[in-house]
């Protein structure tokens, strides 16, 4: 059987406006098939449930659960019951006129919240589903509703600051999900270490000879408390010195790669980009013009 071509909605084809940017409404959501579409996509469910389809991985929601589907990324709903939910569609623009083009949620987020979201270094949180568990986001999310409707005065500024508040709040879910929460005295005495001592290429050894532990069993310990290795949680530290020294001084990247521990530059500026999605240059500029 030939499989179902996938559709394409374009932000046109919705009634979105140039000068506004953004379309929200209640719908009663049947299921559908398989598609994509040139905007951001916040979700939100009021009632019932469905079965929620997003790039080939499956969740079950129901009311007070909400997502954010990403620019181009194919989703689906099936095993539709009684499923309502208010769609607000919107374009990175409304928040800020430099994300025009801006394409990826989690770009959003560190554009957004760069002196926060810097910190945060997990798998993005577009494929999350987050629950509403104060009842705030759908108030939210209703107020923006109803500015939509009536166009009083300022409805613009409205849009911008309530839709700023919503990504507020799922920035604060990402990072306290990703937050380390131990009771073990020994990972907490890696953790306060690897602060002290993040720039030592050999932090495991020299750990383990101070305190008499095998590397082995500090590794396995740290990993099943914390969920990232060793190495994982000193290249977050590492890159957050940098991070303060790129705002803080007008040291060069390559010095302060050196500085953090880093002496393989090629190496550092790979890394770099990959956990904060942008250059140490662009990451300099962006921070200078906030």
């Amino acid at each position: 059987m030939k499989p179902k071509a996938t559709l394409t909605l374009r932000n046109t084809e919705l009634g979105m406006s140039t000068a506004d940017k953004l379309v929200i409404i209640p719908l009663s959501q049947e299921d559908m098939q398989d598609h994509k579409h040139d905007f951001f996509e916040l979700a939100y469910i009021t009632g019932g449930s469905c079965v929620h389809t997003l790039n080939d991985m499956s969740y079950s929601v129901a009311a007070g659960d909400y997502f954010i589907v990403d620019y181009g990324s194919v989703h689906r709903y099936t095993d539709s019951k009684n499923l309502t939910l208010i769609n607000c569609l919107f374009l990175p623009e409304i928040i800020d006129d430099t994300l025009k083009g801006c394409c990826s949620f989690e770009t959003l987020m560190h554009a957004c919240f760069l002196r926060y979201y810097k910190f945060y270094w997990g798998k993005t949180p577009v494929n999350r589903i987050f629950h509403d568990k104060d009842g705030r986001i759908g108030e939210l999310l209703n107020g923006l509703m109803k500015e939509y409707q009536e166009k009083q005065v300022g409805y613009r500024e409205v849009y911008k600051s309530k839709l700023q508040e919503i990504l507020i709040i799922m920035m604060r879910n990402v990072l306290d999900y990703h937050s380390f929460f131990t009771n073990s005295k020994m990972v907490s005495d890696v953790i306060e270490y690897i602060k002290k001592n993040y720039q030592s290429p050999k932090i495991l050894d020299e750990f383990s000879r101070q305190y008499h532990f095998t590397p082995q069993y500090i590794s396995r310990k740290f990993k099943q408390e914390t969920g990232v290795t060793i190495r994982n949680y000193q290249q977050k530290v590492r890159m957050e010195k940098c991070c303060e020294l790129l705002v803080g001084s007008d040291m060069p990247a390559v010095e302060i790669a050196h500085t953090v521990g880093y002496h393989d530059y090629k190496f550092f500026g790979e890394l770099f980009k990959r956990m904060l999605k942008m250059t140490p240059s662009q990451y300099r500029k962006i921070s200078a013009d906030k």
